[in-house]
């Protein structure tokens, strides 16, 4: 049994869940002509009395599963084209996509070849609840499959307890500000319902490097951002920093590549950064502690917060640093 057929076999017997279609989807558009030359070869070997099959009859059969009229014969064209691409893309690094996941998915694939050594980020806990002062949705990321497991205990307990931690204070301060509301004149009808939303996003994962974002956004009126960033050696376990990607000379590397880029960002009039003009000191150096997470070209992303080197327009600032 070759290793498609084992593939094959493995994607029969596991219940396809909703996250896969993304991960097919990605995985097709991003490596469309490689994908669908293996999976036409996969397809024609299966199909052999059924004559040649053309290039764009597969596309279109991978892109007209959900429709009911295709009938048996498309839905299994589909299961095999989608186990050939699921297992294609998962090579060329599907989940380097930022594809987070939930837990009963994880587990699905954990079983299948090339995936059971590599660590993932999925929903670990979730939460939406509401009352008449406040709505939370926290959706908190845990780290599974990396070789060390204190490590791995470690970043899940401070994640779950420094957002936990979050959320309470922001539960505190809207009880506060609903009183103080309602004891000036404010009515139950006209008060703001505060929003807090904890979600987290992978930015990067590969054989060397898991690098994802845990975000805190709280509206009331305004909207106010957290960020928490988490990059990962998967080889020794321990978090980078801008020194282990960049060198000893990181942050004389970071600060040039900065400042050229904002001095070409600035040439467009719509674009601006403070320069000390108006007494807001604009960027001078990263710091000690400087934010960055991993893409998927291996690089360092320098990431500012809004107002801290721009207007608030401008939202938050990201700068590639190459090596």
């Amino acid at each position: 049994m070759n290793k498609m057929q084992e593939l094959r076999r493995l994607y029969e017997n596991t219940e396809i869940p909703p996250e896969l279609s993304h991960i097919v989807n990605s995985a097709l558009h991003q490596n469309e002509n490689g994908i669908l030359k293996n999976v036409k070869s996969e397809v024609r070997s299966e199909n052999e009395n059924q004559g040649e099959l053309k290039m764009s009859v597969i596309k279109n059969e991978a892109n007209d599963t959900g429709r009911a009229s295709a009938g048996k014969g498309r839905r299994n064209l589909y299961r095999s084209l989608t186990a050939a691409a699921a297992a294609l893309a998962v090579m060329v690094g599907a989940f380097g996509y930022g594809v987070s996941t939930n837990e009963a998915f994880a587990d699905s694939v954990s079983g299948m070849p090339l995936l059971g050594t590599l660590a993932r980020v999925f929903i670990g806990e979730q939460v939406d609840e509401s009352d008449d002062i406040i709505h939370v949705e926290m959706k908190l990321p845990k780290v599974e499959g990396l070789t060390d497991k204190a490590v791995e205990e470690r970043i899940n307990t401070e994640i779950h307890d420094k957002m936990t931690a979050i959320v309470e204070d922001a539960k505190q301060r809207a009880a506060e500000n609903k009183k103080a509301w309602l004891e000036t004149g404010g009515t139950e009808d006209e008060y703001m319902l505060r929003e807090v939303i904890v979600d987290y996003e992978v930015k990067s994962i590969s054989n060397d490097v898991l690098s994802f974002v845990v975000s805190k956004t709280e509206t009331s009126g305004s909207a106010y951002f957290e960020m928490y960033y988490y990059n990962i050696d998967l080889n020794t376990n321990k978090e980078l920093t801008l020194k282990d990607m960049l060198g000893d000379d990181y942050i004389a590397i970071a600060n040039k590549q900065i400042s050229d880029e904002i001095a070409v960002r600035s040439k467009n009039p719509d674009n601006l950064y403070f320069d000390g003009s108006e007494g807001v000191d604009g960027f001078k150096t990263i710091a000690a502690d400087q934010n960055f997470y991993v893409n998927d070209a291996g690089n360092p992303v320098v990431v500012f917060n809004k107002y801290e080197i721009a207007p608030g327009y401008m939202g938050i600032q990201e700068f590639e640093i190459t090596k």
